[in-house]
């Protein structure tokens, strides 16, 4: 695996797995409106993509252009981003909004959660070509969480 590929795994987990920051954005008793909400999350992913991408950029800094990670920088990668990933969509998730808005929402969610789980399980799956959140990204996009899918 070249390190364009690498950076390509940490693009997948950055912005696959983002959400984090922004603690408290919106208050329990408020709703916010779609555009708000969009807003909100989006800001979520954003910051969360810069906490991972920080992550990957650390665990790999070694590495040569063509040099492949090793399965225990790949594990370490994987056990830096996630719990910034979990914290993102808690956030998300916490958020309230129009009730067809979350329930949509929520169904990305789900989907990002199980990718988080499975990456956890096997953390060279986010290196092996695959994209293992393109259904999740492909939601989170079509919902309008752009910021949140690989590619933003």
């Amino acid at each position: 695996m070249r390190r364009s590929t690498t950076f390509f795994a940490a693009t997948v987990l950055t912005l696959g797995l983002t959400a984090g920051g922004f603690t408290g954005i919106a208050a329990a008793a408020d709703q916010l409106t779609q555009k708000a909400f969009l807003k909100q999350g989006n800001a979520v992913c954003k910051a969360a993509n810069k906490e991972i991408n920080a992550v990957f950029e650390q665990v790999f800094a070694g590495l040569g252009q063509n040099e492949e990670p090793s399965p225990e920088a790949q594990a370490a990668a994987v056990a830096g981003a996630v719990p910034i990933f979990r914290d993102a969509l808690s956030e998300i998730d916490a958020l309230k909004g129009p009730a067809s808005l979350e329930k949509k929402v929520a169904k990305v969610l789900d989907q990002y959660e199980t990718v988080a789980t499975a990456l956890e399980a096997d953390p060279v799956t986010a290196f092996a070509g695959a994209d293992p959140f393109a259904k999740a990204d492909k939601a989170a996009r079509k919902v309008g969480l752009k910021q949140c899918s690989q590619g933003g």
